[in-house]
């Protein structure tokens, strides 16, 4: 789940619970990139609903790998 992605929904069952859970998870993802970040890596993110368009990726993917 994240900001601006139209496909990203929270079920609508034990609401506390999802939102509860979708945030520790961002704040956990965000903590290990910049972990890796000052252990000296480059991070790239690929979201899942990224790959419905593999064209995308594979561009997301080389200038990712094209930069240093």
């Amino acid at each position: 789940m994240h900001e601006g992605c139209s496909h990203a929904g929270i079920p609508k069952s034990r609401l506390d619970f999802w939102k509860s859970k979708l945030e520790h998870n961002r704040s956990r993802d965000q903590m290990n990139v910049a972990l890796l970040e000052k252990m000296g890596w480059r991070v790239l993110v690929v979201w899942e609903c990224e790959l419905r368009d593999m064209n995308a990726v594979t561009t997301k993917l080389e200038n990712f790998l094209n930069k240093e």
